[in-house]
């Protein structure tokens, strides 16, 4: 082979390779933006949360994806009973389901009578007592356009 025809093959072999690496850059550019779009996109499922606090009924509803329930006044859900800590628990949607943790409580969080330790996930109708008081919980499905 002659020294010509060896550099023609290399600066072909060259721009083959630089083609090639461009292209799977965009098509890994590409992917990775129309999934950070489709999440953009993403519908949570409205979260109700119902308290009945010595004869007084509470409901509140939620579209975003972190409420934070306790005593304090900067908690969403806010429950004055002395036996809710400050920051009790959080309710967090996270891989298509709502998730409930408790947030170290003084009196804990109790899900059909088991104590939460680590996150769990809520489904609709489930009753979360937080030290006394008990919250009714209902997630409303989310309508899928047809």
């Amino acid at each position: 082979m002659t020294p010509l025809a060896g550099l023609i093959l290399r600066i072909l072999s060259l721009v083959m390779l630089y083609v090639f690496l461009g292209t799977a850059i965009w098509l890994l550019w590409r992917a990775v933006s129309t999934k950070e779009a489709t999440a953009g996109r993403l519908s949570i499922p409205t979260i109700s949360l119902v308290s009945d606090e010595d004869g007084i009924r509470e409901e509140l509803t939620f579209n975003s994806q972190e409420v934070t329930i306790g005593r304090s006044p900067e908690c969403d859900f806010t429950l004055s009973n002395h036996t809710v800590s400050a920051r009790h628990g959080r309710l967090n949607f996270h891989l298509n389901q709502w998730w409930y943790e408790d947030l170290k409580s003084t009196n804990g969080s109790f899900l059909q009578g088991m104590r939460i330790e680590e996150p769990i996930v809520i489904k609709d109708g489930d009753e979360i007592a937080f030290g006394d008081v008990y919250v009714s919980v209902f997630i409303k499905a989310i309508e899928k356009n047809k």
